[in-house]
C-alpha cells in the first residue's frame, strides 16, 4: 500500500488574498513587461481542483492507493474568502465519495475562537487527523494549542505540523521543529507527524525531535523532487538511511507535497516522485547500505496507516 501522507486540495477562497498578491508580484518579476495586476486573477485557478479528479486521476497512474488531504488555516493575520470550516467540509465529503482514497484531515489555528469545539466536532464527523501551521504566527508549546493536542490524544489522531521553510510571508522562527521538542516531551502518547522533516536545512533538529518521543514520525515530503537530480536522490537516500539508524523505519513516512491544481507540480509529479522513492533501494546500495522489501513499504505507507488506524 503507497499513502501519500502530505498533499493539498484547494478550492476558490480557500488561501489567502495576500497570497496571491505575494505570487502575483513574484511571478510579475519574472517577466519583462509584465506586471502583477496583469495575471493576478488568473493564478489561484490553476491550483484548485474542488471534485478532486485530478488528484484521484495522478493517483490511479502513480499506484498511490490513498492520499492525505491537508487543509491549512491561515489564521486571522490573513484575509481568505471562505472559512477553514469550508474547506474541511469540503475534505469530508470529498472522502466520502472516494472512500478509502483520500483521507480527510482538519486544519486549525488554536488562536481562533473555540477551536477545540470546532476540532471536537470534526473529529466526530470523520476526520482522521489534523494539520497545523505554527508558522502562521502562534508558538507550539502555546496554551491554546496544548488544547488541541490534547484533543488529538483523545482520538488517537495524528498531528501533521508544518516544520523546515514555510510558505513565504509566514514566520520561520516559528516552523523550526525544535519547537516541538516540548510538545513531545508533553504528550508523549500524541502521534506527531513532522512534515517535511525540517527540509532544508532543519534536519538535525528534526531527528532530535523523533528521538525525544515514541509516535514521532519523519515525513519527507520536499526533500526530494519530481526533478531531483540523481546526487539529489543519492543524499536523500543517505537521509533515509541515517533516520532509519538513528530511530527506527517506524518513524519514516511518505510524502510529496502533492498539489492537483492544472498549473501546479505537472502532470507527472506524482508518479515520477513515487518511482524515485521506489528506486530507494538501489541508491542505498551504492552508499553501501541496504534497504529491504519490507522496510520499502513500511516507509511508503506501513507506518502511516498503523498511525490513521487503517490496519
Amino acid at each position: 500500500m503507497i499513502i501519500d501522507t502530505h498533499t493539498h486540495l484547494l478550492d476558490i477562497g480557500h488561501w489567502p488574498e495576500e497570497w496571491w498578491d505575494w505570487v502575483a508580484q513574484d511571478w510579475a518579476g519574472r517577466a519583462p513587461g509584465r506586471r502583477p495586476e496583469q495575471i493576478r486573477d488568473r493564478i489561484e485557478s490553476g491550483l484548485i481542483d474542488p471534485d478532486a479528479h485530478r488528484m484521484i486521476t495522478r493517483m490511479n497512474r502513480a499506484g498511490v492507493d490513498a492520499s492525505v488531504l491537508l487543509p491549512i488555516d491561515w489564521g486571522p493575520g490573513f484575509t481568505t474568502g471562505r472559512p477553514i470550516s469550508h474547506a474541511v467540509d469540503q475534505t469530508l465529503r470529498l472522502a466520502r465519495q472516494f472512500p478509502g482514497r483520500l483521507i480527510p484531515f482538519g486544519g486549525i489555528d488554536p488562536r481562533r475562537q473555540d477551536a477545540t469545539g470546532t476540532v471536537r466536532d470534526w473529529f466526530e464527523r470523520g476526520i482522521r487527523g489534523l494539520k497545523l501551521y505554527p508558522g502562521c504566527g502562534w508558538h507550539p508549546s502555546s496554551d491554546e494549542a496544548m488544547e488541541i493536542y490534547a484533543l488529538a490524544v483523545e482520538y488517537d489522531a495524528p498531528v501533521l505540523f508544518h516544520t523546515g521553510d514555510p510558505l513565504p510571508l509566514m514566520n520561520t522562527a516559528l516552523s523550526d521543529p525544535i519547537l516541538l521538542l516540548d510538545v513531545v516531551r508533553a504528550f508523549p502518547a500524541l502521534r506527531v507527524w513532522l512534515g517535511h522533516a525540517g527540509a532544508p536545512t532543519s534536519w538535525a533538529e528534526a531527528l532530535e525531535v523523533a528521538g525525544a518521543g515514541p509516535r514521532v514520525r519523519l515525513e519527507m515530503s520536499v526533500w526530494l523532487w519530481d526533478d531531483s537530480d540523481p546526487a539529489a536522490e543519492l543524499d536523500f537516500a543517505r537521509k533515509i538511511l541515517e533516520a532509519a539508524d538513528a530511530v527506527g523505519w517506524s518513524r519514516l513516512m511518505f510524502g510529496t507535497d502533492h498539489v492537483s491544481g492544472s498549473k501546479v507540480r505537472g502532470e507527472s509529479f506524482l508518479d515520477t516522485v513515487v518511482g524515485k522513492y521506489q528506486r530507494l533501494p538501489d541508491h542505498a546500495r551504492t552508499l553501501g547500505g541496504s534497504i529491504s522489501a519490507e522496510q520499502l513499504s513500511s516507509l511508503l505507507g506501513g507506518v502511516a496507516a498503523e498511525d490513521l488506524g487503517l490496519q
